[in-house]
């Protein structure tokens, strides 16, 4: 006979107890299919997701596009020998327009945009007859440094901005990035500068990319998250509604979030929405600011291992948000991919993978937020692998042995008609170990694979030589 303080297990109890054994039971039932399903996902993956794109046919009458080229003058000068053909800044920016400039700084030396070529297209802007706006220089590099507030702008001026280079600077007495800083603020000029940060985190953020003290920032976001419906605050947009996707293997898709970033004047408290244009903050909300919004994207042109080339169409990789995706640690993003990630299928053999998928999600972010109104291709100082190859000290876009001075500017409209340019007039004259990807005219090439699909997602890009005209 039972103990009188002893007592048999209730019904309300056995019905608590069985509930738990059942959500564990489901719990572990649904870990074991994500297991399943991620195994069957790499061992059915179509053949069709590693095929080479279509060349779609071009319209003569439609893409025709002018590249206007500077050449072997120094990068200030050939920004003027490219402006100057192309008409002048005036021919692309208002005199009450604000201008955002994107340049790239997640690389050092020959991996960022020259600033001698920077700071000469900001003066551009602000030589125009009567200009009375203002001039935002921005960029994402993907790191941060962690104890400024997440409202400072210069929380995300890591990187290029702050680590010293050899190449691609050309002003006397300047090393980096930042050094435009205090040379505009002395002037007075209404130019400001932004670091974007993600919204995020991230699984790599303990890895060194070459700086193992983090002195240039730490890698990944803030995990302040996206910005909320109807929230007024700065950050980063993630619309899961606008995915863009492709077929993977027999069970799965690629998927990326569209993402865009929102950030707000140092100089006037003007805020910038890549998407929606010029707002302004009126009783905690947001509204249309009325002037137009010129977006100029300053970038390099280097050999790169995933998509044989990046430059002008590969650029918005540093506009959007990398932590929306793989290796991204935000409970919102788990089975995405970010934009670099989008044609990895998480096979052994991953060198196999086609990268070059990533030109989807990135043609998709033009069309869907905001294409530049105008590309200067910046390739002073470029990176290309030698055929001896490179030691490890450094990545390719920082190494000596990488480095090769091409002395171009290459501005215009048509992103895929500029990088088809400079592969085959820039870097792949340079080209040698590994010029094979870099081979423009072979379609299986891993820079024709990636060209194709961007003009392919995106429905226009001119890859027809003779529909370009250059000046």
């Amino acid at each position: 006979m039972p103990h009188k303080n002893q007592r048999g297990l209730s019904r309300r109890g056995l019905l608590i107890g069985g509930g738990a054994a059942v959500a564990a039971a489901g719990a572990a039932g649904f870990v074991m299919r994500k297991k399943l399903t991620n195994l069957i996902d790499r061992k059915t993956v179509l053949a069709s997701f590693s095929a080479t794109p279509p060349l779609v046919p071009h319209d003569a009458a439609k893409e025709k596009t002018t590249l206007y080229v500077g050449r072997d003058g120094g990068p200030a000068a050939n920004v003027d020998t490219a402006l100057t053909k192309l008409g002048g800044m005036s021919k692309v920016v208002g005199v009450d327009d604000v201008v955002i400039i994107k340049v790239s700084a997640q690389w050092w030396n020959q991996g960022m945009t020259n600033v001698a070529a920077v700071k000469r297209a900001i003066e551009h802007v602000l030589e125009i007859p009567g200009f009375k706006s203002e001039v935002i220089v921005f960029e994402n590099t993907h790191f941060h440094v962690p104890d400024k507030k997440p409202d400072d702008p210069a929380r995300g001026l890591t990187r290029a901005w702050s680590h010293p280079s050899d190449r691609n600077v050309d002003v006397p007495g300047w090393n980096k990035l930042a050094d435009l800083i205090p040379h505009f603020a002395g002037l007075g000029a209404p130019v400001s500068f932004y670091g974007l940060v993600d919204g995020g985190g991230s699984a790599l953020s303990g890895d060194p990319w070459f700086d193992p003290e983090h002195v240039h920032g730490v890698y990944g976001g803030d995990d302040r998250g996206p910005v909320a419906a109807g929230d007024a605050r700065d950050g980063y947009h993630w619309d899961f509604d606008k995915l863009f996707r492709l077929r993977r293997s027999r069970v799965r898709h690629a998927r990326t979030p569209l993402t865009w970033p929102r950030f707000t004047s140092p100089r006037t408290g003007a805020v910038i929405d890549l998407r929606d244009g010029v707002l302004r903050r009126a009783q905690g909300a947001l509204a249309k600011d009325g002037r137009a919004l010129k977006f100029i994207n300053m970038t390099t042109a280097n050999e790169h291992g995933s998509t044989g080339f990046t430059g002008a169409c590969k650029s918005p990789m540093g506009i959007v948000d990398m932590s929306a995706g793989a290796l991204g640690t935000h409970p919102r993003v788990q089975g995405y991919q970010s934009v670099h990630y989008f044609g990895r299928t998480g096979r052994p053999d991953g060198e196999k993978d086609p990268t070059w998928r990533m030109a989807g999600p990135l043609a998709y972010w033009n069309n869907e937020v905001r294409r530049a109104d105008l590309y200067l291709t910046v390739a002073e100082w470029i990176a290309v692998t030698p055929t001896s190859g490179y030691d490890g000290s450094d990545d390719m876009r920082h190494h000596a042995a990488c480095a090769f001075k091409a002395g171009h500017v290459v501005a215009g409209t048509d992103p895929v008609a500029i990088d088809a340019w400079c592969v085959k007039h820039v870097v792949g004259p340079n080209a040698s170990k590994y010029k094979d990807m870099l081979a423009l005219d072979n379609p299986g090439a891993k820079v024709s694979r990636f060209l194709r699909y961007f003009r392919q997602a995106a429905g226009w890009g001119t890859l027809d030589e003779s529909l370009v005209t250059v000046a």
